[in-house]
């Protein structure tokens, strides 16, 4: 199995490659805002590249390495505590393919399976505003789930980095504009279509015969979909089927954690500090929601150090790029393998990404020492840092 960093990594890449193909999608559809015939002249230059043998061939690798690596990240998890934007990313993402497999088939396989069909934007905003409006919703709402998951992913890695203070200002908006402007396309050139369809009547009878086309072949396209995603549901069951039986193996042993200022989590043994901080619903500042990269989470360990998961590559870097001192941990990475241990949280609750992005401005002096909790090996506990 490909060490975490890697899978981390290769998620990031993949990911960033499907997003760009969905932004060349979205930004040519905006080109309907002036017309039709802009869509054609500039579909060169948006789609062509993904067409080729080596842009479908990314692509599919790409779909197909996200969507595994995306359940394998939810079997891997150890809780249900997260974030309200991780929660949202994940229903999200969970949303995507069936959402997205019609549309993926009518276009890619309708050609395969009969002749003489071509699927171009004026055909789908024909079937979109006059043949299946119901469609339509569908389409919409999958281009609001994809567009969201993948601008929260975005800005999710950006925002750690040094840079985004000199390009925040101008992605945020993109990122907002992008969806925005290709449902204005989408409008402007439904419209028209709906115009051309009413008075051009060799148009109308071109996207009627492209539509019967497709309708010879709807019982193999549901054959396919339904192929489809019945593996999908099992492997997102079977995910998280084996998500629940290691976190019911995990139950049956229990671990605290003393923190400063006298708040003490409990919770399964084999969860992080970070995840035992939100089961207990104990403040705990994390940027980068638990994956290790913006440091924001790291705890100085008072005792128990022992009782701790070893320190995996991820963290040894991160530790390093925020020149964190001997006996400081990140919540999210070190597990809890046993009972007493005790930490201050380095950082307070309320950290932002600037935090990852200047570490060195978020150091603050020293806490003063404090009684520790009853039932924990220790005898002081430092109080929160401010």
């Amino acid at each position: 199995m490909l060490p975490t960093i890697w899978m981390r990594r290769l998620r990031l890449v993949t990911g960033l490659v499907l997003m760009a193909f969905v932004t060349s999608h979205l930004g040519l559809l905006a080109m309907g805002i002036a017309s039709l015939h802009q869509i054609d002249v500039w579909y060169p230059y948006f789609m062509e590249p993904w067409e080729g043998r080596v842009g479908e061939t990314l692509l599919c690798f790409s779909a197909f390495v996200h969507l595994v690596l995306g359940l394998q990240s939810i079997a891997a998890r150890r809780t249900l505590a997260m974030s309200r934007t991780d929660a949202v990313q994940l229903f999200l993402a969970l949303l995507v393919p069936p959402l997205l497999i019609g549309h993926v088939l009518t276009l890619r396989i309708t050609g395969e399976l009969t002749s003489g069909f071509e699927a171009g934007y004026e055909f789908i905003l024909s079937v979109y505003w006059s043949f299946a409006p119901l469609y339509a919703i569908q389409q919409l709402l999958a281009l609001i789930v994809i567009w969201a998951h993948a601008a929260i992913g975005f800005y999710g890695f950006m925002v750690l980095r040094p840079i985004w203070k000199r390009i925040g200002g101008l992605v945020t908006p993109v990122l907002f504009a992008v969806p925005i402007l290709s449902l204005l396309g989408f409008a402007q050139g439904g419209k028209e279509t709906v115009d051309r369809l009413a008075a051009d009547p060799a148009f109308r009878q071109g996207i009627e015969a492209s539509w019967q086309r497709v309708g010879e072949v709807a019982d193999r396209l549901m054959r396919i979909e339904t192929i489809f995603l019945s593996i999908y549901f099992a492997a997102a069951g079977l995910a998280i089927g084996f998500f629940l039986f290691r976190f019911l193996l995990r139950s049956r042993a229990t671990v605290h954690v003393a923190y400063d200022g006298g708040a003490v989590a409990t919770g399964p043994k084999g969860l992080s500090i970070l995840e035992l901080s939100r089961t207990n619903d104990i403040p705990h500042a994390s940027v980068c929601s638990g994956r290790g990269r913006c440091g924001t989470c790291r705890v100085e360990i008072v005792a128990g150090a022992e009782r701790l998961s070893p320190a995996v590559a991820i963290e040894t870097r991160t530790l390093a790029m925020v020149r964190a001192g001997p006996g400081v941990r990140l919540a999210c990475q070190a597990l809890v393998l046993g009972e007493g241990v005790s930490v201050v949280r380095v950082l307070p609750p309320f950290a932002d990404a600037s935090a990852a992005r200047e570490p060195q401005e978020w150091v603050t002096e020293p806490a003063p020492v404090v009684a520790a909790p009853a039932g924990l090996d220790t005898e002081t506990v430092p109080e929160a840092a401010s």
